[in-house]
C-alpha cells in the first residue's frame, strides 16, 4: 500500500512539475516564431549580443535590442542574477554599482574600458543566453501590447513592435494617436493592412526623424512572405541561413519555475520524505 501511495505521489509530482507555469511572458508557437523573426530583424537592424553604444543620445544602448539607458541597467542586473559567470567580467567598482538598488542609469555613460568589458560579457556564452531570455520577455510584452491597441495581423503587431522597442510604450501610444489623427475616418483598417499603416506613419507628423527604422522593418517584413493586406501566415523559425541563425553557438534559454510552482513541488517532496520515513 505504501509503495502505491508513493508511486501515486511520483505521477503527481511529475505532473505538477509539467503543468506550473514558467516565469518570464509567455506565447503560443506562433508568437515565439515572430520572436525570432524580430530578433532577426534587430540583429541586422539595431546591433549584435556585444554591441554598446557608450553615449546614445546622453545614456549607453547595449546588446541584441539595444536596450537603453534604464534598460540597459535592467538587462545587465537580470544577467548577473540568472547568469552569475558575467561577473567575471567586471570591475568590482562596476559589479557593486549594476547591484545596488539604488542606482539609476537614465543618463549613465559608459568609458572606454567599461564599454569593453561590459561588450566581453553581453558577447560571453553566459550574455548571450541572458539577452535571448530578456529579448524574448520583451519582444512578447510588445506583441501583446500592440494586440491589445488593435493590430490584427501578424505583420502589423511585428512593425509597431519595432516602434514601441524603439520610443518604449509611452512613445509608441503617442506615435498610435497620431496615426489615428492623420487617418480619420476608416482609421482602424490601417491595422489589418501594414502597406496602409506604414503609408500612414509617413504621412504623420510624429516620428519624422525615425522613417529611416520604419523603412528598414517594412522592408524585411516583406522579406518574410507574409500577406501584407489581410491575415498573416505564421513564418517558421528562421533557416540556417537567418541573420540570427549566423550567430555563433548560444546557451539554450534557461526556465525557471515560479516561486508558487516551487512551494507546490518542495510540499510534494516534503510529503514523499515523510512517507519514505
Amino acid at each position: 500500500m505504501k509503495q502505491r501511495i508513493l508511486s501515486l505521489l511520483l505521477a503527481l509530482l511529475c505532473f505538477h512539475a509539467a503543468a506550473l507555469p514558467v516565469s518570464g511572458a509567455e506565447g503560443d508557437a506562433g508568437d515565439e516564431a515572430l520572436v525570432e523573426a524580430l530578433k532577426g530583424f534587430f540583429i541586422t537592424a539595431e546591433g549584435d549580443y556585444g554591441s554598446v553604444n557608450a553615449n546614445d543620445s546622453g545614456a549607453c544602448s547595449l546588446g541584441l535590442l539595444q536596450w537603453h539607458g534604464p534598460r540597459a541597467l535592467e538587462l545587465l542586473r537580470f544577467a548577473l542574477e540568472g547568469w552569475p559567470g558575467c561577473a567575471n567580467y567586471l570591475t568590482q567598482a562596476l559589479y557593486q554599482e549594476i547591484s545596488n538598488p539604488e542606482t539609476s542609469w537614465s543618463s549613465r555613460t559608459l568609458s572606454a574600458a567599461e564599454a569593453q568589458r561590459i561588450s566581453a560579457m553581453l558577447d560571453s556564452i553566459d550574455g548571450r543566453a541572458a539577452q535571448d531570455a530578456q529579448a524574448r520577455r520583451d519582444i512578447l510584452g510588445y506583441l501583446q501590447l500592440c494586440r491589445r491597441w488593435g493590430m490584427a495581423t501578424d505583420a502589423t503587431a511585428a512593425y509597431f513592435a519595432v516602434i514601441i522597442n524603439q520610443f518604449g510604450s509611452g512613445g509608441a501610444a503617442v506615435y498610435l494617436r497620431h496615426i489615428r489623427q492623420t487617418l480619420g475616418v476608416g482609421k482602424d483598417a490601417v491595422f489589418r493592412s501594414l502597406v496602409l499603416l506604414h503609408r500612414a506613419v509617413h504621412d504623420t507628423p510624429y516620428g519624422q526623424s525615425c522613417l529611416s527604422m520604419r523603412d528598414k522593418s517594412y522592408a524585411y517584413i516583406e522579406t518574410l512572405g507574409w500577406d501584407l493586406n489581410g491575415p498573416s501566415v505564421r513564418r517558421p523559425i528562421p533557416a540556417a541561413d537567418s541573420p540570427l541563425a549566423q550567430m555563433t553557438a548560444r546557451e539554450p534559454f534557461r526556465w525557471q519555475l515560479t516561486p508558487g510552482a516551487l512551494a507546490l513541488l518542495l510540499h510534494w517532496q516534503s510529503l514523499l520524505l515523510r512517507l519514505l520515513s
